[in-house]
């Protein structure tokens, strides 16, 4: 076995996202299972708890998947029946295996793992990632008496459930803001970024020939699709052969749809949905990747971009500033039209530039990102767990 873990461990993946996948375009549900395919790989025993899975690949013999809820959505109600449900999992698996670690895997839903009150078990939360302005963890400015108390109600119970864990795993510094009391936790929280794997998307060689800008995400306004459009508006005039690529489903398609019909000089075509096999080569195939939103969390397309060598356009905002430097790409403030067309033009008219962008990108990802290097890190944060002897158990 690779890794800082001398000996297999037996997890419990309480919850690893709302989707587990290998192959949809659900960032949260890659992530995760990126994390526990790996680890059933090294020999770990891996029981995962799932809400909803879609997976296309045969599982290493060491990954058990029990999806709990295969019809389920995000709602309050189908959340309090997965908890019990995999309550219930967990007491019928205890029977006859020993768990070492109970994991809530990303993003960390207030509360959930506190169905497994009274498990004694070390609980491991994370990874968090940073917020974002707007993002549904603040309450929007004049919500009123009901939103405000709601948040209280869930800082606390998040307050609880960090109280009550032996490990907090953040995915870059700036998601220290997601833990209530990090001086209470000293010793405790660890640095796991998410990882890419290099040999899914290597480099490319060459900038293409023809100018284009490549929009990958899900197609709705908080993607920043909108600003992006009246943006490229302006990059034509500057940049006249430049193209732009829309890649994606989403609910507001129709609108951009409607929007592209009253600018018909614009060269804008439209991908749809693309099968995860074939985003390296669409990512390698254009000039820039842009992802203008309003807020992203952790992106990892904008990750998958780099791996690939191509130069990154996004905003200043979330966890984006700990991906993209002035060496890879440019960020620009949110729903700022002018600052995103300067940017585009900067780039896409300098093939030098985005040479150089690609290359520091690639190194940055294999630097900092590599998905087996992120696989060790989280396994360091276990053995931390484990050596320390069940510390922090999960009790009423």
């Amino acid at each position: 076995m690779t890794g800082p873990l001398s000996r297999r461990l037996t997890v419990f993946i309480a919850h690893p996202s709302e989707l587990l996948t290998d192959h949809l375009p659900h960032g949260d549900g890659l992530v995760s299972f990126g994390f526990v395919r790996r680890l059933a790989e090294r020999g770990h025993d891996v029981h995962v708890a799932a809400q909803r899975a879609d997976i296309r690949e045969s599982l290493p013999p060491t990954l058990h998947v029990h999806v709990l809820m295969p019809a389920s959505d995000t709602s309050i109600l189908d959340r309090l029946a997965f908890m019990v449900r995999m309550r219930l999992l967990f007491r019928r698996l205890s029977r006859g295996i020993r768990f070492d670690l109970v994991h809530q895997m990303n993003p960390v839903f207030t509360g959930l793992s506190l169905s497994l009150l009274g498990v004694r078990t070390p609980l491991v939360l994370g990874t968090y990632v940073p917020r974002w302005h707007g993002g549904a963890d603040a309450p929007a400015a004049g919500a009123g008496l009901a939103a405000a108390l709601k948040h209280w109600v869930l800082g606390a119970l998040a307050r609880f459930q960090q109280a009550h864990a032996a490990a907090l795993l953040i995915a870059s510094p700036e998601a220290i803001s997601r833990i209530v009391r990090p001086d209470r936790h000293r010793g405790h929280i660890h640095e796991v970024p998410h990882g890419i794997d290099l040999a899914r998307f290597p480099p490319r060689q060459e900038p293409p020939p023809r100018p284009s800008v490549l929009f990958l995400a899900n197609v709705i306004r908080r993607k920043g699709i909108f600003t992006l459009l009246e943006a490229f508006a302006r990059v034509s005039e500057a940049v006249p052969d430049v193209e732009l690529v829309i890649a994606g489903n989403g609910g507001d398609l129709a609108d951009v749809e409607a929007s592209l019909a009253t600018m018909p000089d614009l060269r804008v075509r439209l991908l749809g949905r693309v099968d995860r096999s074939a985003v390296p080569d669409v990512m390698r195939e254009h000039s820039v990747y842009c992802l203008p939103s309003y807020g992203e969390p952790f992106a990892t397309s904008i990750l998958e971009a780099m791996a690939c060598g191509v130069p990154v356009v996004a905003t200043r905002a979330g966890g984006v500033p700990h991906l993209v430097s002035d060496d890879g790409g440019r960020l620009v403030p949110p729903r700022d039209v002018d600052a995103l067309a300067v940017a585009l033009i900067e780039i896409l008219t300098s093939p030098d530039l985005q040479r150089t962008m690609g290359r520091h990108n690639r190194a940055r990802v294999e630097a900092e990102f590599e998905a087996e290097a992120a696989v060790d890190r989280l396994e360091a944060a276990y053995a931390a767990v484990v050596d320390e002897g069940r510390p922090r158990e999960l009790t009423p």
